[in-house]
């Protein structure tokens, strides 16, 4: 049975069709319940926040060099290739930009040269058409399998022909080579690019990086054309105010155009911002129909609007795992709030949840071996589990425990959500970001950054590439708060467990496959090619089926009317249909199905011009004069003069890989502990208020380090080497230091008190079970359940209402590290309230209580 939910998902104008005539539940009913769930979740405007850049933001801090390499260029001649001409012509839809650019370059080699090319390509971008002009002569890239293109273009530039040559590299660009080029002879490039429109919260982008534009002046031309199937509500281009914006007249505002050109070139990035009108919260379709060939696609987008629901409302299922760093630099404060907030954390579940926690340095450990249901049995486990945590685990190995927990299959039903807690730095980054991308379907990662040392793209790179978020945590004050915050946010309303019910009338190949969740503020794209081009006469009913955030099956109506198809010359929706589809058949084989896919793939790339990685675009051609002098090979894409620390020592030779593992370990934990030595030093050097020259006539009782043989090259060092040469805990510290010594034991009661505070919030929060409830015998302060009123039949109630107000009245500066503790007990408490017929007597209860406590 489907159950819609009207005003939970849609403004007043959209509702889901239900499969039965059943009443719509609403949120009227409840007389008490919790404001709709509101978090700001940014600006459309802040495209460098959104997911779909993270690819950029990769390609800035890593190959912060390629700009200097776009395009044909010799680097011992950069006067060989220069660009005269750009232009870019777009074509935008709800789901898909079409994009040809037109490359015109100039040529001042006296010589034949052979230029190799890499421009960046987006993972969500795919090159369908590869051309190109010389000599007033046309020559249009055909898609071969890689093997034969690769013969057929050593076999022309052999012969003395010429050949390009085009390729998808592992590193994910678009790669073409150019040879035989004939002396003084300028090149046209034309790139045909279908990209899926980048969705970023309620608007969509069209962006292009400024990497794909050399820094010399250049005449550039740029025509956007959108069509849209709702009506647009705003245009905007970011950085250029030349810019021409029309919308075509009887179009409902649903068309539009936008230009804009430059003499010098391009600085920024040229993005266009389209932002629809709120009709897109339903689901939308396009079926492109090209004539040529008869052939149908389909896509359809849908991004829900959560913001009626309340948190009372939310009873949706999911997935939580936690994997914190236990290397040797978490010791001392980072491990203990680790462990704090771990309780929080756990207690903040509930029970519609699956749950784990991982612990890694040089090695890996985990509570169970696989995800368990939460209830107090699995959650008294887990207390004990949390108890043992240390910083005792060594380096800092990520890559292990990531691959144990996205090699396990997710369960579609409870969407995993991975919170990655780390201060370090791993080797191999880039690679660990690109793998988990991989799982970015059926994996949402939350990453926090510990300190200041820790490494920065890696804590955001993990997150922006599976679509989640990432918290720096510079300041241990506020470690709760800000672990919570994220907490906070995979508790937000989901849409999971989604499917397209294509009926029967239609037999289809979707891509992708799998689903992945629908969060907060995203937007859904699905893609389609019909099979065997059998369409019906007039309209069908096809349905998105999904778990909705309150618990119940929802299914949303979608009409496709194939009396109303379009004709887009890019055929851009066939082109991100089958491009999808290639992606999940080269998936099933990087998983290991050995099922045969290379001849779909073969077949999908050469009907729609798409390079895989069993194709390849090829060009060749005899020329009249064969060419006899010596062809030059040019490279444009070299790395800096100075590479990377792994690639200098990657040869076993110089490097045994077992000797460099157990040394990158031996330095890791002797860094770690460094590290610790200094977190503890600037610690109480803070907390003291000292200055570092007096620490050496303190006595001290601090940790004991094995450092003493280290040479003391300095009366500072000195120092610090005698101050970390004593014991193990701070517990006095009887400075000589000029401060006001009431002020400071004013300071050292406050701190105190706070520490005694969060130990007494944490032993009320341990004593929570896992439905929300505290129960009977309750021993932490004296509760009267004499005082209980007639109409409540159980004590457990009366507790947690008791509990409710303790906390509150208790720790109201502490508020976002138990607001989800407060709200699964105050769900609790309501849900008994209903069994006895008195919901709307919570409100009373809760004031009653509170004279109690």
């Amino acid at each position: 049975m489907f159950q819609g939910l009207k005003n939970v998902f849609f403004s007043d104008n959209t509702t889901p069709t239900t499969t039965t005539n059943t009443t719509p539940k609403t949120l009227t009913n409840q007389t008490i319940s919790n404001p709709p769930i509101k978090r700001d979740i940014g600006d459309i405007n802040d495209y460098k926040n959104a997911n779909y850049f993270n690819y950029y933001r990769i390609l800035e801090n890593k190959y912060y060099y390629l700009r200097d390499s776009i395009g044909l260029k010799n680097l011992s001649n950069t006067d060989t290739f220069k660009l005269i001409d750009f232009t870019i012509d777009c074509e935008m839809n709800n789901t898909c930009v079409a994009s040809i650019l037109k490359q015109k370059y100039s040529n001042n080699s006296n010589t034949p040269v052979e230029g190799i090319y890499k421009i960046p390509l987006a993972p969500y971008s795919v090159v369908s058409g590869f051309t190109v002009e010389y000599q007033d002569k046309v020559f249009i890239g055909k898609i071969k399998s890689k093997e034969k293109a690769q013969n057929q273009y050593s076999d022309s530039i052999a012969s003395g022909g010429q050949g390009f040559l085009a390729e998808k590299t592992q590193d994910g660009q678009f790669s073409f080579r150019i040879g035989n080029l004939p002396p003084n002879e300028n090149v046209t490039i034309h790139l045909t690019i279908i990209s899926e429109v980048c969705p970023h919260l309620s608007s969509l982008h069209n962006c292009f990086h400024h990497f794909l534009f050399p820094k010399y002046s250049f005449n550039f031309q740029s025509n956007l054309n959108i069509k849209l199937t709702t009506p647009i509500k705003n245009i905007e281009l970011l950085y250029y105010t030349n810019k021409e914006i029309k919308f075509k007249e009887n179009s409902n505002r649903k068309e539009a155009t936008l230009s804009f050109s430059s003499k010098n070139g391009i600085d920024d990035d040229i993005v266009c911002i389209v932002e629809p009108e709120n009709d897109i919260e339903k689901p939308q379709s396009i079926i492109e129909h090209t004539k040529s060939k008869n052939t149908y696609a389909v896509s359809i987008n849908f991004t829900p609007s959560f913001s009626h629901l309340s948190s009372d409302d939310v009873n949706q299922k999911s997935e939580f795992i936690f994997l914190i760093d236990c290397s040797g630099s978490m010791s001392g404060e980072p491990i203990k709030k680790a462990k704090r907030a771990l309780e929080i954390i756990i207690r903040s579940l509930n029970e519609n949840c699956k749950f784990n926690i991982y612990c890694f340095g040089s090695r890996f450990t985990k509570a169970f071996d696989n995800s368990k249901v939460y209830n107090d049995e699995t959650l008294a486990q887990i207390s004990k589990y949390v108890e043992k945590i240390d910083a005792d685990l060594g380096g800092t190995e990520l890559l292990p425990p990531i691959r144990d927990i996205l090699s396990t299959e997710s369960d579609f039903e409870y969407p995993r959500q991975l919170f990655i807690l780390t201060d370090g730095e791993v080797s191999q980054r880039d690679c660990l970001i690109n793998y988990v991308a991989t799982e970015s379907n059926n994996t949402r990662i939350f990453t926090y950054g510990i300190g200041n040392s820790v490494d920065t793209e890696l804590v955001i790179g993990l997150s922006k590439a599976c679509k989640g978020y990432y918290e720096m945590i510079k300041d241990n004050s506020n470690f709760e708060e800000q672990v919570m915050k994220l907490v906070s946010i995979a508790f937000e309303p989901t849409l999971s467990n989604i499917k397209i019910d294509w009926g029967t009338e239609l037999q289809i190949e979707q891509g992708p496959t799998k689903i992945r969740p629908l969060y907060s503020g995203e937007t859904l794209v699905v893609y389609a090619l019909l099979k065997d081009n059998k369409i019906p006469q007039s309209t069908v009913q096809v349905s998105l089926i999904g778990n909705g955030p309150t618990g119940s099956k929802l299914e949303f109506p979608i009409t496709l009317d194939f009396s109303k198809t379009i004709d887009y010359e890019n055929n851009s929706v066939h082109t991100l249909a089958a491009f999808n589809i290639i992606k999940d058949l080269e998936e099933d084989e990087r998983k290991g199905d050995h099922s045969n896919n290379r001849d779909r793939i073969e077949e999908l790339g050469k009907n729609y011009g798409l390079i895989s990685k069993y194709t390849s675009y090829i060009v060749t051609a005899s020329s009249e004069q064969v060419t006899e002098e010596t062809m030059k090979t040019i490279d444009i894409i070299k790395k800096p003069k100075y590479p990377d620390i792994e690639e200098q020592y990657d040869s076993a030779e110089y490097f045994p890989s077992h000797k460099r593992d157990q040394t990158i370990a031996n330095l890791t934990n002797e860094m770690g502990q460094i590290k610790c030595i200094f977190n503890d030093l600037s610690r109480l050097i803070l907390e003291q208020g000292c200055q570092l020259e007096n620490i050496g006539d303190s006595t001290i009782e601090a940790s004991t380090f094995a450092i003493n043989a280290m040479p003391q090259k300095s009366n500072i060092f000195s120092k610090i080497t005698s101050f970390l040469s004593l014991k193990s805990e701070v517990s006095t510290c009887e400075s000589n230091c000029n401060s006001d010594i009431k002020s400071e034991e004013i300071n050292n009661t406050l701190k105190s008190n706070s520490i005694n505070s969060s130990d007494s919030l944490i032993k009320l929060i341990k004593l929570q079970k896992a439905n929300g409830s505290w129960s009977s015998p309750f021993n932490e302060f004296k509760i009267d359940l004499s005082k209980k009123p007639s109409n409540i039949d159980n004590d457990d109630i009366w507790i947690t209402l008791i509990v409710i107000n303790k906390i509150l009245n208790d720790y109201p500066t502490q508020q976002s590290q138990y607001d989800l503790v407060i709200q699964k007990a105050s769900k609790w408490v309501k849900q008994q309230l209903t069994r006895l017929n008195i919901s709307n007597q919570y409100d009373s209860l809760l004031a009653t209580s509170k004279l109690y406590i």
